[in-house]
């Protein structure tokens, strides 16, 4: 329930979610609202979760697992030599790596002979 949650974070910060709504200028009524099973809008949750330094996930679950996005080694080389290609030649690089993804039908012909 949101309600808990802010007040579980809250109360981690020293703060009360009455406090929070009046920082960031919204009406303190939210909160009995929210007692009653209420969700604030997603605005109000993003201004919440930045004042609070705290990802929206976490305000709205309190769960703090990260997705684990990360790049493989050769991923992250691979993004790093392409990031280091200028802009003006970075198309020029991406057409070079596309010929050679498959075997275009317009060359097929010449590396049969």
């Amino acid at each position: 329930m949101f309600y808990d949650n802010i007040c579980k974070i809250c109360k981690d910060k020293g703060t009360t979610p009455t406090t929070i709504l009046k920082e960031l200028g919204y009406s303190t009524g939210n909160v009995t609202q929210w007692k009653k099973g209420s969700v604030p809008n997603v605005e109000l949750c993003v201004a919440i979760a930045r004042h609070l330094g705290i990802t929206l996930d976490y305000l709205v679950t309190l769960s703090t697992s990260v997705q684990d996005n990360s790049l493989s080694e050769s991923d992250q080389e691979w993004l790093d030599i392409i990031c280091r290609i200028p802009a003006d030649k970075q198309e020029m690089c991406k057409d070079f790596l596309r010929t050679h993804m498959v075997i275009p039908e317009k060359y097929a012909d010449e590396k049969k002979a």
